[in-house]
């Protein structure tokens, strides 16, 4: 393997790495927030293409129809709780109708407007809005249940999405134009510039996220209510809310994901589910609660793999995988470590 060829390699690696830490980054955001391992978290990078893909068609994208379907029946289910409760229903009601009516206007005008910064806009919008309806639906009402049964309540909503988006939008690919058609030399290796703009956005995000949490009042409030939710409570911290806040940052950064991906590999049905597992893997790394070391993590991956499929495509994915059997065993024995040492 001569020099050009591992430059190559270690290039493709590192924006494979990057679109993975958009996805592993959502999976930290949501574990540390709710202690919920999103397993589904990989089906918004095919939903933020799609719609995407849908907008410069110039259709109406049909996760329109998702997002307000789930969101009256959010909105029902918030106004049984407002009325068990004695609580007026003007606040839900006023709410949900803002939220609604900001989606509409710009779903309707990224349908109608050949915007490409309007349509990333309303396409990232619809997407993100889908994550606290899927909380809301299916964590919000027990959050106190087991991490198991968490775990399955995500591996039913992936069941649910992955075939949604086929009935949605059919099994065939929809091409999607880059943010620049621009390539660029670097040490003898030809990139293009939609891998450098998913680099940047990768970092940028990572960076940001940590700052959030480290940094900011609401962030620390959301740790809060993932380390102990009855203390976060009586602390005047909205649970509910930081558990929606996490899932709608989440489900944007795995649909910006998709949409940054979709020049690269088109948009299809099925991109999501292998970039999620992926995603997952590196961000085991860092136990799920670590953001640099996972950020690390995903990017070790995406070298792997590129190398992996140099040398053997056929083992590529399963060399990848089999990435979780040494991360499981060495966060077990730093976990064991920790204990012995209190």
């Amino acid at each position: 393997m001569d020099l050009t060829t591992t430059l190559f390699l270690a290039t493709d690696g590192l924006t494979n790495g990057a679109v993975y830490t958009l996805v592993g980054l959502s999976l930290v955001l949501v574990y540390t927030t709710t202690r919920v391992v999103n397993i589904a978290q990989g089906e918004y990078v095919t939903f933020g293409a799609l719609t995407l893909a849908s907008f410069i068609e110039g259709t109406l994208a049909p996760v329109v129809y998702v997002v307000g379907a789930g969101g009256a029946a959010c909105l029902l289910l918030d106004l049984l709780r407002a009325r068990a409760d004695g609580r007026s229903p003007l606040r839900p009601l006023a709410t949900y109708g803002a939220a609604g009516a900001v989606l509409a206007a710009l779903a309707a005008l990224a349908w109608r407007v050949p915007s490409p910064a309007l349509q990333m806009l309303a396409a990232l919008a619809l997407v993100a809005a889908l994550g606290p309806i899927v909380y809301r639906l299916t964590v919000e009402p027990n959050p106190g249940n087991s991490t198991v049964v968490l775990v399955i309540i995500g591996v039913g909503v992936s069941m649910i999405m992955h075939p949604l988006a086929l009935l949605l939008w059919g099994a065939d690919p929809r091409p999607v134009p880059p943010i620049s058609e621009a390539r660029l030399e670097l040490a003898g290796v030809d990139v293009a510039a939609q891998s450098l703009f998913i680099m940047a956005f990768s970092l940028l995000a990572a960076l940001a996220l940590y700052l959030f949490f480290r940094c900011t009042l609401t962030g620390k409030a959301l740790r809060a209510a993932s380390v102990n939710r009855e203390g976060a409570q009586y602390c005047g911290i909205p649970v509910v809310m930081a558990g929606r806040l996490s899932y709608f940052l989440a489900a944007a950064l795995s649909g910006a994901s998709g949409m940054l991906l979709a020049p690269l590999v088109t948009a299809h049905y099925e991109m999501g589910f292998v970039v999620g597992l992926k995603g997952f893997v590196g961000a085991a790394m860092g136990g799920l609660v670590n953001y640099p070391l996972s950020v690390a993590g995903v990017f070790i991956v995406g070298v792997l793999e590129s190398f992996a499929s140099f040398l053997s495509s056929s083992y590529r994915d399963a060399l990848v995988f089999a990435m979780v059997i040494p991360i499981l065993l060495w966060r077990n024995s730093r976990a064991g470590a920790d204990l012995d040492e209190h």
